[in-house]
Formats: structure tokens, C-alpha cells, sequence
């Protein structure tokens, strides 16, 4: 059953000798073009890497869904010994290669071909990514020296990737992120407006691309450092942090579809009312705020009493409406948007009490203690007691990995109820506790709407 493979008198001067060059493609189509053989040459690849020579055994079990047979007949093998095998010596694999016609032609040679590999061993690869990613820390640092900095301290395998690849795409993109970060807006600019002010192309700075995800690691790095991001840290979803630090930085995402919901709320520009919001309170009109509507206001209050309360659930939100007209409301609507912080970042510190209810869940209860851990005292939970929530008839199941979630629960007032939401791993919510909800804001609202 062994294959013959006749030695023909060749001389060993590859890609001179035309005979070689043709057994030499002889060669790399045959062990190419089988994929017993394939699987073979790979694995030896891998061994090389380990080892650093041709060394080890190939399991018979990566054999299973490929045809053996060119296999046996280059090992030499009858069927009977394949089946008392586990697996294939790749010294014995090396030795029939030496003696079949393809000899002349290093073994090195095929397997560096049909692996589309470099026969190098795991350490000097190693050392060519350290050289690698040393060539691209120079040449990006002397773009910009943050970018250096930057990328020393975080490796980056996708901006490391395409500057191998692509080297004058990839040092363009650093050169208009340099660019940017040299020439940040100083009044709140639209991101494609900024992009294209900078690059001649409104969508260069787009999340979705690796120059515009460039441009925001950059501006997060800045924003870490800001006192705000301290203050920030762990409130925002991903897409609300990346509308923070965008904002931060004057440049805006999306000031229309970010929004929230309001009632009974003046904004001023200065000293004076907007006419808008001013007359919205008059005729107990409540709004969906944007974004866009709130990065100009100087400030926001109240436009009776000197209360605001914030309302996890919207369809409470419009029961409350319905009770209180003239109360002064948000509807935070779950997890809060970037339009939220915007506009309690506009409230002042000093004479307005905030006052929060939201739901018996993990992600209600978490975002209370968000607000008590921001706004200390100023902020006052209503309706979540553990007695308001063992009155909720909480019945909806909590899976273990939102359970995980209470444990991070650090204000005093809530322990109580996240040890307790823990315990019997049930929900509740707002809509259970209406009537004592309901009861709770008419003392406070008494003789103020």
C-alpha cells in the first residue's frame, strides 16, 4: 500500500533550478490539496511553535471527518495498523517525506505554505509583536504624545492589526484624531459637524469605525482625570457614558432621540425664564425634553414649591400626573438617560429637595442608591421601605445573575430592602403600591401645589 514517489536528480537551488521550482509547486499542491493533509501540516506548525523543532504526535482523533486514505498511503500504512493507532509520530511523518521525491524541497518550505504561516517557535513571536508594537508606539507618539502614553499602558491588538496592514490608513487616522484632539469645539458641536470640520468627512469620527473609536478612548482618557468622572463613575449605562464624555467635550451625539420627561419644571438662560418651559408649567403641559433643549440652560427649578420628584415607572409617572398636575416631575423611564444627568446637573445644590421612587427590582433599587451616593442628603427615597415592597405582592422572579446586582446596593436606607429582595428573589413594583404612594405625596405636597 506505501506510495512510491520516485527521487528524480535534482539540484537544491530553489527558485533557480526550474525543475525545482516546479517540484516545489508539485510539492505544496499535493499536501495543500488533501485535507488529511492539511489538518497534518498545521498541527506540526503548531508543534514547532511549542518546541521549536519537528517534534510530537498528531492525534487520530482530528481525523475523524476527512478522508484518510492519502494519508496511509504516505505513511505506508495498512488499514489494520491505522486502526491500532492513536496517533501519528511527526518524526515518522518527516521521514517519509525524506524519502519520498519531494526530499530536495525543505520540509520547512511546504509546511511555512500550506500553514500561510512563518515556522517561528512562540517566544521569537513574542518578541516580533514586542518589536512590532514598539515601531508602532514610535511612530504613533510622535503624531501625539497622549496616543504613546495612551497605548503604552493599554496594549491594542485592532489599531496594532491595522498598522501592519495598512500602515498610511492607520497613521491618517491618528493624524485626524490628533487633529480633533487639538481643535476640540468650544461651543456644543454635532459630531458629524466636528468630523467633518476636521477630516472633510462627516462620518470619520462615526462609533462604528476605528478612527472614531480612536477619538473616544482618547477623550475617555481626559475625561478619567476630570473631577466629573468621579462623580459619574458607575451611574451610566455604556451608551450614557459615551454621551457624558462626548458632552464633556462640547461634542454632541444625539441631542434629539436622548431625552426625558418632565412636568411642572422653569429652565432659565441667565437670570431669565424660557418662555417655553414657562409656559408648558402654566397650562400643566408635560414634555419630552432633548438633550438639545438642556446644554444651553444655566439652571432649573421648580416652578411651585421647592420639590422634584423622580419616577422610575412611566406609567406611575402618568397616574401622579393625573393626582398632581402642578407637582414638578421627571420620569426617569428605567435606566437613566444622559438627558436625566443633564438636567439634574442643572438643578441647585442648595433649598430643592429630589425625591426618587422606583421599582423592587435589582436595577431600581440600584439606581437609588446611584442617586443617594450622588446626591446625599439633598435626595429622599419614598415608597421603597421593606414594607412598601413586601405590600407590592412582589411575584415575578429574579434570575441569579440580576440577584448578583444587589450586593452592590451601598446606602443604608436600601440594604435592608436588597438583603431582603435577595432572600425571597421576587420583584415587585410600583404599580402595587399606588394608593400608599399616592397617600406619601399628599403630605408632602400639602400646601405647596
Amino acid at each position: 500500500m506505501k506510495m512510491i514517489f520516485l527521487k528524480m536528480p535534482v539540484r537544491k537551488v530553489l527558485g533557480v533550478d526550474k525543475l525545482d521550482e516546479k517540484l516545489k509547486e508539485e510539492a505544496i499542491r499535493y499536501f495543500a490539496g488533501k485535507p488529511v493533509m492539511v489538518i497534518c501540516i498545521k498541527q506540526i506548525h503548531k508543534k514547532y511553535e511549542s518546541f521549536g523543532r519537528f517534534t510530537g504526535t498528531i492525534s487520530k482523533s482530528l481525523f475523524k471527518k476527512v478522508d484518510t486514505e492519502p494519508l496511509l498511503t504516505f505513511m505506508g500504512l495498512a488499514q489494520w495498523e491505522w486502526e491500532k493507532t492513536k496517533s501519528i509520530k511527526i518524526s515518522d511523518f518527516l521521514r517519509n517525506y525524506e524519502q519520498s521525491k519531494f526530499e530536495p524541497i525543505p520540509f520547512e518550505l511546504v509546511v511555512e505554505s500550506v500553514s500561510g504561516k512563518q515556522l517561528k517557535t512562540k517566544q521569537e513571536l513574542a518578541e516580533d509583536a514586542e518589536t512590532e508594537y514598539g515601531s508602532f508606539l514610535v511612530e504613533i507618539g510622535e503624531i501625539y504624545p497622549l496616543f504613546r502614553m495612551v497605548f503604552s499602558r493599554n496594549r491594542n491588538t485592532a489599531y496594532l492589526g491595522w498598522f501592519l496592514k495598512e500602515p498610511t490608513a492607520c497613521l491618517a487616522a491618528f493624524r485626524n484624531v490628533a487633529e480633533a484632539l487639538r481643535n476640540l469645539p468650544q461651543e456644543y458641536t454635532k459630531l458629524p459637524v466636528f468630523a467633518h470640520r476636521i477630516t472633510g468627512n462627516p462620518h470619520a469620527f462615526d462609533s462604528s469605525g476605528l478612527t472614531g473609536q480612536l477619538l473616544f478612548t482618547m477623550l475617555y482618557q481626559q475625561y478619567a482625570e476630570a473631577e466629573s468622572a468621579q462623580a459619574m463613575n458607575g451611574f451610566l449605562s455604556k451608551a450614557e457614558l459615551e454621551n457624558e464624555i462626548y458632552g464633556l467635550f462640547k461634542i454632541i451625539k444625539d441631542d434629539i432621540m436622548n431625552f426625558t420627561a418632565v412636568n411642572g419644571l422653569i429652565a432659565y438662560r441667565g437670570k431669565e425664564p424660557i418662555a417655553m418651559w414657562q409656559d408648558a408649567c402654566l397650562d400643566r403641559i408635560p414634555w419630552n425634553v432633548p438633550v438639545r433643549q438642556l446644554l444651553d440652560i444655566s439652571w432649573i427649578r421648580p416652578g411651585k414649591g421647592k420639590q422634584i420628584f423622580l419616577i422610575e415607572n412611566s406609567g406611575v409617572y402618568s397616574i401622579l400626573l393625573d393626582a398632581f398636575p402642578d407637582c414638578p416631575m421627571v420620569c426617569t423611564n428605567g435606566q437613566f438617560r444622559y438627558a436625566v444627568w443633564l438636567l439634574l446637573e442643572r438643578i441647585p445644590d442648595e433649598g430643592i429637595t429630589l425625591y426618587y421612587s422606583g421599582d423592587f427590582d435589582p436595577e431600581g433599587l440600584l439606581m437609588a442608591d446611584t442617586l443617594k451616593r450622588r446626591y446625599g442628603e439633598k435626595l429622599q427615597l419614598i415608597g421603597m421601605t421593606t414594607d412598601h415592597y413586601l405590600a407590592s405582592k412582589p411575584v415575578t422572579e429574579i434570575d441569579d445573575k440580576r440577584l448578583q446586582k444587589l450586593k452592590r446596593v451601598q446606602a443604608g436606607e436600601l440594604r435592608g430592602l436588597a438583603d431582603l429582595m435577595a432572600e425571597k428573589k421576587v420583584a415587585g413594583y410600583q404599580e402595587g403600591i399606588l394608593d400608599a404612594l399616592l397617600a406619601e405625596m399628599r403630605l408632602l405636597c400639602e400646601g405647596e401645589y
